[in-house]
């Protein structure tokens, strides 16, 4: 039970440290923690929770994750992927994006809530054949309404597939996990006079 979650709370301490506020993401982390110990008897009495909360759990974090571009003062993520492809993006285009980010927000949302309450509500079998049939399947779907809603709106743009889609997303991880890395440089290249410490 405690390998089916793991992966989880790793995931979520990693996404911690990178956020802005660490304190209050930690803290929401260990509260985490602390409820799954608290629970792991029942837990342990019913595994196939565990299967929910890998199914459910992926769709959350990856909402989570476009849902917060969408914040004021951030780029939304599909915007970001966008730039990565075609470099600066028309106003039209930006604001396609945004709606892009917000359709996907919306999209894992619905999937993690549609898992919950199969599991709770239908036979095994049935969330089974939703959670490994039809989650490719949706996500596929998906895509593809995307990319034809796209290629209507903007008919004389080139227009990408799912690879290049990747490509963007992995030049958009890379970028930000090379601001990171420049920001703890800096952070550790503080004088001792700055911070006030002896020499």
């Amino acid at each position: 039970m405690f390998l089916g979650v793991l992966p989880f709370l790793a995931l979520g301490f990693l996404a911690a440290l990178r956020t802005a506020g660490r304190k209050p993401a930690l803290f929401a982390l260990v509260a985490a923690c602390a409820a799954l110990w608290l629970w792991r008897a029942p837990l342990s009495h019913h595994f196939g929770w565990t299967y929910l909360l890998q199914h459910a759990g992926v769709n959350v974090a990856l909402g989570v994750m476009f849902g917060l571009t969408l914040r004021d003062g951030r780029t939304p993520l599909c915007a970001q992927i966008a730039a990565a492809l075609h470099g600066d993006l028309t106003p039209a285009h930006a604001r396609y994006a945004r709606r892009v980010t917000q359709g996907w927000t919306l999209f894992f949302a619905a999937m993690a809530g549609a898992s919950t309450l199969l599991f709770v509500l239908a036979p095994v079998a049935t969330w089974s054949n939703f959670a490994n049939l039809g989650t490719p399947l949706l996500i596929a779907a998906m895509f593809a309404a995307e990319a034809a809603c796209r290629r209507i709106a903007f008919p004389d743009m080139r227009h990408g597939g799912l690879l290049d889609a990747v490509h963007g997303y992995r030049a958009v991880m890379a970028a930000r996990a090379a601001r990171a890395a420049r920001a703890a440089r800096a952070s550790r290249a503080v004088t001792p006079a700055a911070t006030g410490m002896p020499r």
